[in-house]
């Protein structure tokens, strides 16, 4: 069961480095083929300063490079083996292009109970700030998370 004392806190702060190669490997993997993701050509011939991450890139970035997500259910102590994912939003506040550096601060913004026919579960809200190597503010997710109890 997550660990309702945690929330208002959060993990610490983490860095990860948006990749060209990685971005280009995202657009291919979903059948992307506009040229400002697949090479920095092409984005300079659009007006880009470098490949712009694709809108849904940063789920990948967040889950799979940083293992943000794994972490957060560590401290929280909520097993994998009970966790479905529910929602997923992003507000954008500045591009982000290859070669930034992405600072990310997540919270643990609530954990609230529900009742369900199949039993009772947890609905857990994270919030990470995503500032880049200047330190704007380029982008905000929030991330509902479902514990099967």
């Amino acid at each position: 069961m997550a660990d309702v004392s945690k929330v208002g806190l959060g993990l610490p702060p983490y860095v990860f480095v948006v990749e060209r190669v990685k971005i280009r490997e995202f657009a291919e993997a979903i059948g992307d083929k506009n040229p400002v993701f697949l090479s920095k050509e092409g984005a300079l011939a659009e007006g880009y300063l470098d490949i712009p991450c694709p809108p849904t890139f940063i789920t990948l970035a967040f889950q799979e490079f940083t293992g943000a997500y794994l972490k957060a259910f560590e401290a929280l102590g909520v097993s994998l083996t009970n966790v479905l994912h529910g929602e997923e939003e992003y507000e954008y506040l500045g591009e982000i292009h290859a070669g930034d550096q992405l600072t990310c601060h997540l919270n643990f913004e609530s954990i609230v109970e529900k009742k369900t026919k199949t039993g009772p579960m947890d609905l857990i809200t994270l919030r990470t700030l995503f500032t880049n190597q200047e330190g704007k503010e380029v982008l905000r997710s929030r991330s509902l998370i479902i514990e099967r109890k």
